[in-house]
């Protein structure tokens, strides 16, 4: 039962990381609804439907990574990495939607892409699950600097 308790406390806290991050950005659905978009952009509808799902699996992955046995030093790499690719993704709707600061949206999301493969590199070597876990968000996050990159030329 323990087991269970912490694995949804890391996915309330990450889906609650989330859901802040939306709500400090504003109407992120209005916002890129009005804008002029890239080829193969998703609709706006279920783009909240599919962080609900990454965080849920971003969650999962901590969970695994928390509950692995590994050195110290490697798994306090690993939950740093962690914390800063929660930052950064974090961060990214509040400046890109709420502050319509496009170009640094991407900056935002480059640095993101690169810090959560730095944590599937770091995953791999504590738990491989976790990063099995975590690849789905890293394709998610390539596709997101391409739309980024995309809003930002076009708006």
């Amino acid at each position: 039962m323990k087991k269970i308790g912490q694995w949804l406390l890391c996915v309330f806290g990450i889906e609650a990381v989330g859901g802040l991050s939306g709500l400090l950005a504003g109407d992120i659905a209005a916002t890129y609804a009005t804008l002029h978009k890239p080829p193969f952009s998703p609709p706006g509808n279920i783009i909240g439907i599919i962080w609900i799902v990454l965080y849920a699996l971003i969650a999962t992955a901590l969970y695994f990574i928390l509950n692995a046995p590994s050195r110290k030093k490697v798994k306090n790499e690993a939950l740093f990495l962690f914390g800063l690719q929660l930052l950064l993704n974090f961060i990214w709707s509040i400046v890109f939607f709420g502050g319509e600061n496009f170009w640094l949206g991407v900056v935002i999301v480059i640095l993101l892409l690169i810090t959560v493969f730095c944590c599937l590199v770091r995953f791999y070597s504590i738990q491989k699950l976790a990063t099995f876990l975590f690849t789905p968000y890293f394709i998610w996050c390539i596709y997101a600097a391409y739309l980024a990159i995309g809003l930002a030329i076009k708006n």
